[in-house]
């Protein structure tokens, strides 16, 4: 049981890299298989692993927030722009996904989003001109690309933290292994 389940989460490992890649919530589908791999079978890999998922996934949203906010002030735009290229790069990634090829089609629209809406923002929210509001635009798209390669680099190490564990059995780790167990599961005396 326990090598089905470890293949299964090396398997979903790599969906929730890819659904990273083309901006839908892969990590926290990780995170998600990670937690019902220890509940359904306690001994896969220690608590550990699981705490781990939890702060990579929490370290990708401030991260992707922080680029994608961080790219579009970099490029001189207000709270207005900050906020349009966040909500395009979501859309954007969105109407990429569904009209053009899935991954590549995810990202540009997500760059694309994130840098129109900027400037729309921009140049009707904060009444700014053209020229920046096509700069606030340009940072925003480069925090765009920024966020996607940051959080899927993440995510392969979050991919790669719980296939490693899950096939390396926490009681050779250490963890869960202080008193021996014989064949039955009943835990043994140690003799001195």
């Amino acid at each position: 049981m326990t090598w089905v389940v470890a293949t299964l989460v090396l398997i979903c490992s790599l969906v929730g890299v890819v659904l990273t890649l083309v901006t839908l919530p892969g990590m926290w589908f990780m995170l998600l298989v990670a937690i019902i791999a220890k509940l359904v079978t306690p001994d896969i890999f220690g608590w550990w692993v699981v705490i781990t998922a939890a702060v990579l996934v929490l370290l990708a949203e401030i991260a992707e927030m922080a680029s994608s906010a961080v790219g579009a002030k970099a490029g001189g735009a207000t709270k207005q722009g900050i906020t349009g290229a966040f909500i395009g790069g979501i859309l954007g990634a969105i109407i990429g996904t569904v009209f053009f090829m899935p991954i590549i089609g995810t990202i540009m629209g997500g760059v694309i989003g994130a840098a129109a809406l900027a400037v729309v923002m921009e140049r009707n929210g904060a009444q700014r001109t053209w020229k920046e509001s096509g700069k606030a635009g340009a940072g925003a798209a480069a925090g765009r690309v920024a966020a996607t390669f940051i959080k899927t680099g993440l995510a392969i190490s979050l991919g790669l933290v719980l296939s490693i564990a899950a096939f390396w059995p926490a009681s050779q780790s250490g963890e869960d292994a202080l008193v021996p167990a014989d064949q039955s599961g009943m835990i043994q005396a140690e003799e001195p």
